[in-house]
């Protein structure tokens, strides 16, 4: 799954906000990478990130569909309802919330739509997506926590059909936390599709990875997706 950042504050620089050329190399890249499946974001959620507001977001969502090439599907990256909304609408076939849907009206947008979901794993303590949060067993302890959000969204009436997890790394843990889940990522392969994004993340460069090939690593521990940027 390659990462299109529709914005000009990317954590990594690779935002094509306003550049219809930078845009056609990331459909380019993604061509020559063999990749199917494109993941959209219009609001940058890196440490520190502004809540952008959702006129602003929803024309960075214009600007994309009206560039948007039709040999991929889209996943929307946002947490914003009317921009969730428009893209379903407009085509995209899965929502993407990094916030752990806790918005009752996406929620039953998700519902509704029957669009396939990425539910991120947060600890449900904290207070923001990147509050760093203590663990005893990071590995336990996500997979117990994410197992809670998904029985919260079954009961309220999101199909298991539609669900793949996401371990958020990178999100709210601490660089050797991240390390560790991506290591074992296998025990929290089961029900459910796990879809993991370290592309260009800090903790990738620890000891713990150094010797690992992580896209093979990955598949051979039964990820069903890797999120990658499509770096220029």
């Amino acid at each position: 799954m390659g990462i299109i950042n529709v914005t000009d504050d990317s954590f990594f620089g690779d935002g094509i906000l306003g550049s219809k050329e930078e845009l056609v190399e990331r459909f380019l890249k993604a061509r020559e990478m063999g990749l199917e499946f494109l993941d959209v974001g219009c609001m940058s959620t890196k440490p520190n990130f502004k809540t952008l507001g959702k006129l602003d977001e929803l024309n960075r969502l214009d600007f994309f569909l009206n560039n948007m090439s039709n040999e991929f599907s889209y996943s929307i990256d946002s947490n914003t309802l009317e921009v969730i909304d428009k893209a379903i609408g407009s085509g995209f076939s899965v929502i993407n919330d990094v916030f752990g849907f806790e918005n009752q009206e996406i929620i039953n947008k998700a519902i509704e739509s029957k669009c396939g979901i990425i539910l991120a794993h947060r600890h449900p303590l904290s207070e923001n997506i990147h509050q760093k949060m203590e663990y005893q067993d990071i590995v336990a302890e996500v997979k117990y926590q994410i197992n809670d959000q998904i029985s919260n969204l079954i009961h309220l009436g999101i199909n298991e059909s539609q669900i793949a997890i996401d371990p958020a790394l990178g999100f709210g843990k601490k660089i050797e936390d991240s390390s560790r889940l991506l290591v074992e990522i296998e025990k929290l392969v089961g029900a459910f599709p796990v879809i993991v994004g370290y592309s260009n993340k800090k903790f990738i460069n620890s000891p713990t990875l150094s010797s690992i090939n992580l896209l093979n690593h990955s598949y051979n521990s039964g990820v069903s997706l890797v999120r990658l940027h499509l770096d220029k």
